[in-house]
């Protein structure tokens, strides 16, 4: 742990090492501050959100028809039950938080005894205030604890290399691993990537300790097995066809200044990255580091990092479209630490760390500023249509819904306190056939009001075909990517 003694006794590269975990600290409280404060909530994260809701026989139900593995919503499922006095969407952000304390509490600890006070300073700085890093660390989704489960995988990987034989070290890095692939594939794929280059290392320097590599592998893989014939079932789903566009060169582009550009707008969809100045600088540095420093771990942790994109490459290329630039996240700490690491062993030359540390420092206040406008839009926007959504449907009346995701958002979010019944087939016809229910029209009698949500498949054709009278209702639709129509249906 850092000491304030410690100031007294430390050489000044330990008390700038302090200095920057403590402006580390600074960051992500602002990101703690903003991310409770300011609620915005977009498609996937409502999906989370309401996830997360489900009586667990459910969630086990219809976990294994996502694209995502189930670790993530489980941890989201049981702080639902601790925190129950406060509202879903700031309990969502305060999950996605701890993983980043959690970094910051190895990066005090493990990071500072292997490497010092200098690249502890540093890479936690990176992990609080580098780019994409403080919009993840408030998105209510699983990659901060892919980040989390990945970083400390590669950091206990180094406990190994330099603890001959210490099963200990072993045993927590084979349940990492385990977290890792349950909470999602490309963190999976990181893994993986780790133990790749351990098995290089110790096949190169101490193959003794390549049995307990093997066995720590061989649990891995039987304790996700099970998953694995869920995998094949959610490839064979999907292989008509997924939303993510196909790789170009531009998207390859994309990748690079995804991680090393400030975020000026939260990537949703297909959006592409061009290059940018602070990017490509950016990228400069990093290759003059490896040149100039060439340090073996820090290099391996950088290749662990990359290794990520280029499966996520081939895949796409080979099979279909399946890698997402947000899908990089789970892997960056590797990148940072590896940074971290090169960037701490040129100090040195005093000059050019410190033109080098400036740079970072830019990089993170300009990040941080956009971050904040970012948020504070998404929270305006939100409770924008949250509202607009309750005063034109209120609560107590029936929703009829055509598309899944979007009864999910609105029954778990949006319009919680209504009645909803979902077709996905023959729309028109059931809808006709809801009507003439009679629970249904008792309902209707008593005042209730029903509802048609169309979510973006123009099935409003079929209910207008069954004779039934529809009137749109119009209501500020202020989240981007997130189109659906709603009419009141004549009783």
């Amino acid at each position: 742990m850092f000491k304030l003694e410690d100031f007294k006794n430390n050489s000044k590269e330990d008390n700038l090492g302090i200095i920057l975990f403590i402006i580390g600290i600074i960051f992500l409280l602002i990101t703690t501050y903003i991310g409770l404060t300011k609620i915005g909530l977009w498609y996937d994260e409502l999906y989370s959100i309401a996830f997360a809701q489900l009586p667990i026989h459910d969630m086990l139900e219809i976990g294994p028809k996502d694209v995502h593995p189930i670790l993530y919503y489980i941890i989201f499922k049981a702080f639902t039950k601790i925190f129950t006095f406060l509202d879903i969407g700031v309990i969502g952000k305060i999950v996605s938080l701890i993983p980043i304390y959690l970094i910051g509490l190895l990066s005090i600890t493990k990071v500072k005894k292997n490497f010092g006070y200098l690249t502890a300073g540093l890479f936690f700085l990176c992990i609080t205030s580098m780019p994409q890093l403080m919009l993840y660390s408030v998105e209510v989704r699983m990659y901060s604890w892919g980040l989390f489960f990945v970083t400390a995988s590669l950091i206990y990987g180094y406990e190994i290399i330099k603890n001959d034989s210490n099963l200990k070290y072993w045993a927590i890095l084979t349940v990492l691993t385990i977290c890792s692939s349950y909470t999602h594939y490309f963190s999976a794929v990181a893994s993986f990537g780790i133990y790749m280059l351990l098995f290089i290392y110790l096949f190169k320097n101490n193959r003794g300790q390549l049995k307990y590599w093997l066995l720590s592998a061989i649990i891995s893989v039987i304790v996700f097995l099970p998953w694995t014939f869920i995998v094949l079932n959610q490839m064979a789903t999907y292989k008509s066809g997924f939303w993510i566009k196909p790789i170009t060169f531009k998207t390859l582009i994309s990748y690079i200044y995804f991680v090393l550009s400030p975020a000026t707008y939260f990537i949703q969809a297909n959006e592409l990255l061009s290059p940018t100045i602070f990017g490509s600088i950016f990228l400069l540095i990093f290759l003059y580091l490896i040149y100039r420093v060439r340090d073996e771990f820090a290099i391996a942790s950088i290749i662990a990092f990359i290794i990520v994109p280029i499966i996520g490459v081939i895949l796409s290329i080979a099979v279909q479209p399946c890698f997402h630039q947000r899908f990089l996240i789970p892997a960056v700490g590797c990148l940072w630490l590896g940074f971290s690491i090169l960037l701490a062993k040129i100090y040195e030359n005093k000059k050019l760390f410190y033109i080098i540390l400036a740079f970072i420092l830019v990089i993170g206040a300009v990040g941080c500023v956009y971050f904040i406008n970012i948020q504070t839009q998404d929270a305006i926007n939100t409770e924008t249509e949250m509202n607009s959504l309750n005063e034109v449907v209120g609560s107590g009346n029936i929703l009829i819904v055509d598309f899944f995701p979007i009864y999910f958002e609105l029954s778990g979010y949006f319009l919680p306190h209504n009645h909803y019944i979902g077709y996905t087939e023959d729309v028109g016809v059931n809808v006709r056939n809801t009507l003439n229910d009679p629970g249904i029209q008792a309902e209707i009698n008593n005042g209730t009001k029903i509802y048609y949500v169309d979510g973006g498949h123009e099935n409003i054709e079929e209910v207008r075909a069954q004779g039934i009278h529809v009137e749109e209702v119009k209501f500020d639709q202020t989240l981007k990517n997130n189109t659906f129509k709603i009419y009141k249906i004549s009783a």
